[in-house]
C-alpha cells in the first residue's frame, strides 16, 4: 500500500502534538492504572487489529513506506544500523540486501511466533542487515552503551543507542497484544524490580531513547493497514502508568497526569558525578561510591568505566565491579545519563588495588555475626550452556554443583558478574570451619520457570527454605546457628533453572549468641530491606550510636545520638547486605 506523504504528515501532526488522547483511545478510562489499564489497551489494540499482513509480499510492500529513510526515501532505515556502509549500515537501498528482523525472536515465543500473526505483525518486524540479523539470532536483549549494536560479554544483544527505545516499545506492544505468547521476561536478560512481569531494562530504554518522528510516522503507516496502533509510541508514559519505573514522556497531559512534558526536547546534560572513591575491595572486586548527579528532569543511570573501557550500567550512585584480578590496580570513572539520554562529563578518576588471594574467608573471625566466607562464583569453570556437574575451588573451599550451567546468559547483575544456574540439582561446599550463624545469597530465574524455593541444608539437616522468582532478590537466612565444622548445601528437585550469586555466611559460636542478632531483645529495625537509604530502630531507651559495617567487617558509617523510632540516614550506600550494630548486638540489613 502506498500513501501520499502529505496525508502521512497530516496524521503525524495529529498524533505527535495532541495534548489529549486521540479519538482512537476514546473508549479508554485513563484513571485506571497497572493491569487494569493494560487489559483495556489489550482489548483495544486486539479488537481494532482487523487486517493481517502477509510475511513475504505484505511486509516487503509495507517497508517501502513504513521504513523509508526520511533523508533518502528510496532507501530503508535498517534497525540496529549506525554506520554509512558495511554490516552496520543504517540506510540501504530497498533493492539491496536486507532481511525481516523479528525483534521478539520467533523461537522465544510460547509457542513459536512463526511467520503469521505475531510473526508478521507490522508493528513488530523491521528490516535489518542480513548479517546483523543472523548475528543477533535469538539473543536476549541486554544493556550496553554506544551507537553500534553488539553482542554483550554475557551473550546478550545491545541494539545500539538509537534503536533501544524502538525495541522497548515494540516489546511492550507485543506483550500487551499477544500476552503470554510474548512474555518480555523471556526476551531480556535483566531483572524485574519495578514490576514482577516486566524487565527494568525496557522501562529504562523507553525513557533514555524517546520516540522519534520516524517511529511516529511508522505507527501511522501500520495503523492505516492493520487498523491498530502501538500505544507506547503514541504515549510512552503509558508504560510508566502500567509497570512503574522511571517516568517517561507524557504526550497527553490533558488526559493523564504525571510524566515528562511532550512539548519540549530535553537537551540539558546532567551534572558531573563527584567524590568518586573506593569504599571496599576483595581479591576480585572493587566497591565504588560517589555523590549523585542532578538533572533538570531526572537521572536515569550511571555508566561505569574501568581502565577507560565501559564496564557496566547501574541505577544508583554506587557499584561493585567484579571479575577483577588479585593484587592489580585499576582506574575508574563514572558518566551519568538522564532520562533523555544526555550524558554528563566524566567524573574524577580514582584508582583501586584488589587484595591478594588467600585465606578461607573474608575476615577469618570466629565470633557470631562475623563474616566467615563468601562465594562470588568468579572461579567457576569455563562458560558452558549445557547442564552438567561442575567443580571449582575458591578460598580453599571446594564447591560442587550438579546439573549446572555457567554461561553468561544466566548472570544476575551486569555483564561481568559471574553466577551459576542449577536445574534439579545441588550446590555443595566442602567442610568449612567456624560454624554458620546466617547465610545470604542472591537468587533469580533467568528463564520462563515458576517461582519456588531451595532447601538450605547444613551438615545434611534442612535449616530453611530459600525462595526464588523472576525478580532478582537478595535472600537472608538468620538463626541457622550451627557450631564447628559445617557443610553448606542448597538442594532442589524441581526442573526450575535457578541462578545463584554472592553467597556469604557469618560465623557462629554459642559463647557469643548475644551478638548474633536482635531477635531476643526489644530492638527492631524497619523497613528491612531498606529503601531510600533510611530506616528506623524501635526499642531504644536512650540516645545510641549506630554502626554500619560491610560484610568484610569494615566500618562504613557511624550515626550518633539515635533515639527511639528516629530515622537513620545512610550515606547512599550501594545496594547490598550490611551489618548494623547497636547496644552490643548486631543484625543484617539489605539496602535496595
Amino acid at each position: 500500500m502506498k500513501l501520499k506523504i502529505s496525508f502521512l504528515a497530516c496524521i503525524l501532526t495529529v498524533f505527535a502534538f495532541a495534548q489529549s488522547a486521540p479519538s482512537y483511545y476514546s473508549g479508554i478510562n485513563f484513571s485506571k492504572t497497572k493491569n487494569d489499564l493494560k487489559a483495556d489497551l489489550a482489548t483495544l489494540i486486539t479488537n481494532t487489529h482487523t487486517q493481517n499482513i502477509s510475511y513475504s509480499a505484505g511486509l516487503a510492500d509495507l517497508f517501502k513506506t513504513s521504513d523509508a529513510d526520511p533523508q533518502n526515501p528510496s532507501n530503508l532505515l535498517l534497525i540496529y544500523g549506525s554506520q554509512a556502509s558495511g554490516t552496520h549500515q543504517r540506510s540501504r537501498p530497498y533493492s539491496g540486501t536486507w532481511n525481516r528482523e523479528h525483534v521478539y525472536a520467533k523461537s522465544k515465543g510460547t509457542p513459536n511466533l512463526g511467520t503469521s500473526g505475531p510473526g508478521s505483525d507490522g508493528h513488530h518486524l523491521r528490516p535489518a542487515d542480513n548479517t546483523l540479523n543472523s548475528t543477533r539470532g535469538s539473543l536476549l536483549f541486554d544493556d550496553g552503551s554506544g551507537a553500534t549494536a553488539y553482542s554483550t560479554n554475557r551473550g546478550g544483544w545491545y541494539p545500539g543507542d538509537e534503536w533501544k527505545g524502538d525495541v522497548a516499545r515494540i516489546l511492550m506492544y507485543m506483550y500487551v497484544r499477544y500476552k503470554n505468547q510474548c512474555l518480555p521476561l523471556n526476551i531480556t536478560m535483566n531483572p524485574a524490580t519495578y514490576s514482577s512481569d516486566f524487565p527494568d531494562i525496557l522501562l529504562k530504554w523507553n525513557v533514555e531513547d524517546p520516540v522519534s518522528d520516524f517511529e511516529r510516522n511508522r505507527n501511522n503507516v501500520v495503523y492505516n493497514i492493520q487498523h491498530n496502533r502501538n500505544p507506547f509510541i503514541d504515549n510512552p508514559y503509558l508504560a510508566t502508568v502500567i509497570w512503574g519505573g522511571p517516568s517517561a514522556q507524557n504526550t497527553w497531559p490533558d488526559s493523564i497526569s504525571g510524566g515528562g512534558s511532550g512539548s519540549t526536547t530535553d537537551t540539558e546534560a546532567p551534572t558531573t558525578p563527584t567524590n568518586l572513591n573506593v569504599t571496599g575491595k576483595t581479591s576480585t572486586s572493587i566497591v565504588l561510591a560517589w555523590t549523585a548527579s542532578t538533572d533538570n528532569v531526572g537521572i536515569g543511570s550511571y555508566d561505569v568505566y574501568v581502565d577507560n573501557i565501559y564496564n557496566t550500567t547501574v541505577y544508583n550512585p554506587g557499584a561493585t565491579i567484579s571479575s577483577l584480578s588479585p593484587s592489580t590496580t585499576y582506574s575508574f570513572y563514572i558518566v551519568a545519563r538522564d532520562y533523555a539520554g544526555n550524558k554528563s562529563t566524566n567524573s574524577n578518576t580514582v584508582s583501586g588495588t584488589t587484595e591478594a588471594t588467600g585465606g578461607t574467608g573474608d575476615t577469618g573471625g570466629t565470633g557470631s555475626g562475623t563474616s566467615c566466607g563468601t562465594e562470588d562464583f568468579e572461579s567457576i569453570p569455563t562458560a558452558d550452556s549445557s547442564y552438567a556437574g561442575r567443580t571449582w575451588t575458591n578460598k580453599n573451599i571446594v564447591w560442587t554443583a550438579t546439573s549446572a550451567r555457567t554461561d553468561s546468559q544466566i548472570y544476575i547483575d551486569g555483564n561481568n558478574n559471574k553466577a551459576i544456574c542449577i536445574k534439579n540439582g545441588t550446590l555443595k561446599s566442602s567442610t568449612i570451619s567456624g560454624g554458620i550463624g546466617s547465610l545470604t545469597v542472591r537468587t533469580y530465574l533467568p528463564f520462563s520457570d515458576s517461582a519456588g524455593s531451595y532447601s538450605l541444608k547444613v551438615n545434611g539437616v534442612v535449616k530453611a527454605q530459600i525462595p526464588y522468582s523472576k525478580t532478582a532478590t537478595t535472600q537472608v537466612i538468620n538463626d541457622i546457628n550451627v557450631e564447628g565444622n559445617v557443610i553448606i548445601e542448597l538442594v532442589d528437585t524441581s526442573n526450575n533453572r535457578v541462578s545463584f550469586d554472592n553467597l556469604t555466611w557469618t560465623c557462629y559460636s554459642a559463647m557469643a549468641t548475644d551478638d548474633v542478632n536482635l531477635k531476643n531483645s526489644k530492638l527492631s529495625i524497619y523497613p528491612n530491606p531498606v529503601t531510600n537509604n533510611e530506616f528506623y530502630i524501635s526499642g531504644i531507651t536512650k540516645k545510641e550510636s549506630v554502626q554500619i559495617y560491610d560484610l568484610n567487617g569494615r566500618l562504613i558509617q557511624v550515626v550518633k545520638n539515635v533515639g527511639n523510632k528516629e530515622k537513620v540516614n545512610l550515606t547512599k550506600l550501594p545496594k547490598g547486605v550490611y551489618i548494623v550494630k547497636i547496644q552490643g548486638k548486631s543484625t543484617k540489613i539489605i539496602v535496595d
